[in-house]
């Protein structure tokens, strides 16, 4: 068999895509009144994520030393992550994570992301101000890696694996709704 030295160019019409936008995530409105997620939900999600814990951890704190390297860079005060500080980081990761993967939206929870988890991954120490920005990146970050990890295999039914992402973008926009209410209640003051 030969190829044809004739060139064959197919005069269909081209349907132009219209770009859209990366869709962000929407901070949930507080104070949730009824947040209610399936434990069907939660039950796929925790099959789906549970093993890749370790490794969204460490791929998280990755990230925020990435993020406060690069801001550091750019400032001029490049120094190492000390161990301590590291370790509190992954801490704070795993934390958060296994909320978000247990659908906790309670008081507690909130306070905690809002008060301590993102802050410490975001680096600001006590200024809460400083946290709404890292917080809003890491949780597009997570909820990205926690989708990666759902639809990760052939599934003949994607709808329970829907329900899961679901689940997360509930849970995620509750977290990210009390991190930006304490950076304005920080700012207010």
């Amino acid at each position: 068999m030969t190829k044809s030295a004739v060139s064959v160019v197919d005069a269909g019409p081209t349907i132009a895509r219209e770009p859209r936008p990366f869709l962000y995530l929407e901070p949930a409105r507080l104070p949730l009144r009824s947040v209610e997620i399936d434990s069907g939900s939660l039950a796929r999600l925790d099959d789906a994520v549970s093993a890749s814990i370790p490794a969204l951890v460490r791929s998280l704190v990755d990230y925020t030393i990435a993020r406060q390297n690069k801001s550091a860079l750019e400032r001029g005060t490049s120094q190492p992550i000390q161990l301590s500080v590291l370790n509190r980081r992954r801490r704070a990761a795993r934390s958060w994570i296994v909320a978000i993967l247990a659908g906790r939206v309670d008081s507690g929870t909130l306070h905690a992301v809002s008060n301590q988890w993102i802050p410490t991954l975001a680096g600001t120490g006590h200024d809460l101000r400083k946290s709404a920005r890292p917080g809003r990146a890491f949780v597009e970050f997570v909820r990205g890696a926690i989708t990666a990890c759902i639809f990760d295999e052939f599934e003949e039914n994607l709808v329970p694996s829907a329900k899961a992402v679901f689940a997360v973008e509930t849970v995620l926009a509750a977290h990210l709704a009390a991190v930006q209410q304490v950076a304005r209640a920080a700012f207010a003051k």
